[in-house]
């Protein structure tokens, strides 16, 4: 960085000082102009050289226009002014209103002799930056060889952090998740995160940039950097590098450098990996079929996991919601069982982009198996418009169960969870998947099969259908109004009781003929007698199912 006060330093040049600004300043050029305003010609950080030939003069009358001058080139982030003196030149010295118009205003002041052309000044600066350059090249250069070498080592991403950090002076870097959990790191100290910030929250804001993307924030804590990693589709992680000061252009050179080394690395990691789950994604498939012993044998080829046996109980579990919703879990799904080890097997790999018809695929990825996978065998028209649906297999323990709710939840995704069953039996499950699934809304994201059969009978009854067969048997009681209504909460107490004819009367406060007669109403109603027990348990599920619509 080239300074003012290395320039005013050079005694071949013989500036003279008049007037000491922040001469720590970087100086980004030297520029001449004779201008009253050369304002709009500026970038901010030159040094102006003039000799005054359209300057005010040195009355003080003239201060005023030599303070609007000077404020001018200050608010447009000028360095400082140069000013040429001599017997041949506008002034012999510089002007005291000159002066007493730079002090206060952070810009310093110098007087250029005669001898020193302006052009010796620009071209020492132009030879300082192009030996700064240089030696930023030289330093750039150096990082790359050393990043490159790091790469071609056995443990190649973690070599690359450990090399990135001594590079960029103590820095600490790290590979972190979508979700902010970091996967691999330079060292195991983590330095503190931006006050009310966590890492989750920094990546989010570049998820919607995809590989685009990337951010800086600087603060007293230091520098952190996030960089998305990968060559097409969406990231595969995110490169994380907190440095203790500023970012200066070797450091992002060599961050670059590292960004573009962890990509290819991760890209091939994640095609080998992809190959992999797609394989396990077929097992899910072969499982849902009820052949299990076909998915045990590609499970062994893909290096699935080993609890996937004819002895295991599993449970399947149907996600349901937008598309992006359904491939963030997944990535979730698939992030978590590779980190932990947690039995969870999605049906489908998370590798659709955004746009993407159901079940087709993107030039460069693979495709996205979701819908036409996980659905073999079932009407896809019964999706609703505009969402996506895959099966998810598990193991049964409440660990497991646990985690996938907290992951649905954080998606903003449905499902439905079948109830337990072994391996050969996983078909079952899935049936009951589909329609714990139906019953799924945004207020409770998550049904399950075991909650529903908690219920009785009407909590395992198709939703849809259930309802119009509740509605059509208690229609000659609902089409009453008033008198409908009341005659159905009669009924509700009644069954309530198992049949207790004076239980049900002090329940309602009535009299006992009166309770008679409501009763009669409703047999003559129905068409049947409350003593038939089946016309009982049919009329208790379809109140069950009238009333869940109404808390709908």
């Amino acid at each position: 960085m080239i300074t003012l006060g290395r320039i005013l330093a050079l005694e071949r040049l013989s500036l003279e000082p008049v007037v000491r600004g922040d001469e720590g300043r970087a100086v980004s050029w030297v520029v001449t102009s004779e201008l009253r305003d050369p304002t709009p010609y500026l970038n901010g950080g030159e040094v102006v050289l003039f000799t005054g030939v359209n300057s005010p003069g040195d009355d003080p009358a003239d201060a005023p226009a030599w303070g609007e001058y000077v404020q001018r080139l200050a608010d447009r982030g000028v360095v400082a002014l140069g000013l040429g003196i001599g017997e041949r030149l506008s002034w012999q010295r510089v002007p005291a209103a000159l002066v007493a118009a730079v002090r206060g205003t952070g810009l310093s002041l110098f007087a250029v002799p005669e001898q020193t052309p302006f052009l010796g000044v620009i071209q020492v600066v132009a030879e300082h930056r192009a030996a700064e350059e240089r030696t930023e090249l030289e330093a750039t250069l150096a990082h790359q060889r050393a990043l490159t070498r790091a790469a071609t080592a056995v443990e190649g991403t973690a070599e690359i952090l450990r090399t990135l950090g001594g590079l960029l002076g103590d820095a600490w870097a790290g590979i972190c998740t979508d979700d902010g959990e970091i996967l691999e790191a330079s060292t195991r100290r983590r330095p503190p995160l931006p006050a009310g910030r966590g890492l989750g929250e920094l990546v989010d804001r570049l998820r919607r940039a995809g590989l685009r993307g990337s951010l800086g924030e600087s603060g007293p804590w230091g520098t952190v950097v996030v960089h998305p990693l990968g060559v097409h589709g969406s990231p595969h992680g995110y490169l994380v590098v907190f440095l203790p000061g500023p970012a200066d252009r070797q450091y992002t050179g060599a961050i670059a450098t590292a960004v573009a080394l962890l990509s290819l690395h991760v890209e091939r990691t994640a095609e080998q990996e992809l190959s992999r789950r797609r394989l396990r994604a077929s097992a899910v498939d072969l499982v849902l079929e009820g052949q299990g012993r076909a998915a045990e044998a590609v499970l062994g080829v893909a290096g699935g996991p080993g609890w996937l046996r004819s002895d295991a109980r599993v449970r399947v579990v149907r996600l349901r919601g937008e598309p992006a919703g359904v491939r963030q879990a997944l990535r979730r799904i698939e992030a978590h069982a590779g980190r932990s080890g947690r039995p969870l097997l999605p049906a489908s790999p998370a590798t659709a982009e955004p746009g993407a018809p159901r079940g087709t695929a993107q030039a460069g990825s693979p495709a996205d198996q979701g819908a036409a996978t996980s659905d073999r065998g079932a009407a896809t028209g019964d999706r609703p418009q505009g969402e996506d649906e895959t099966a998810v297999l598990i193991r049964d323990d409440e660990p497991t169960l646990a985690i996938l709710r907290e992951i649905v939840e954080a998606t903003g995704v449905r499902a439905g969870v079948g109830g337990a069953a072994a391996l050969g039996d996983a078909p079952a499950s899935h049936r009951e998947a589909r329609e714990a699934l139906e019953r799924a809304s945004a207020y409770r994201p998550v049904e399950s099969r075991d909650e529903l059969a908690a219920g009785g009978v009407a909590g395992l009854l198709p939703p849809d259908s259930g309802r119009a067969w509740a509605r059509e048997l208690l229609e000659p009681l609902a089409g009453r109004g008033a008198e409908g209504a009341r005659l159905l909460g009669t009924l509700r107490t009644f069954l309530g009781y198992n049949g207790n004819r004076r239980q049900t009367a002090a329940e309602l406060s009535v009299h006992r003929n009166t309770l008679l007669h409501q009763l009669r109403t409703i047999e003559e109603a129905l068409g049947g007698s409350l003593d038939d027990p089946q016309l009982r348990a049919d009329l208790w599920i379809a109140l069950r199912l009238v009333g869940d619509t109404a808390r709908d």
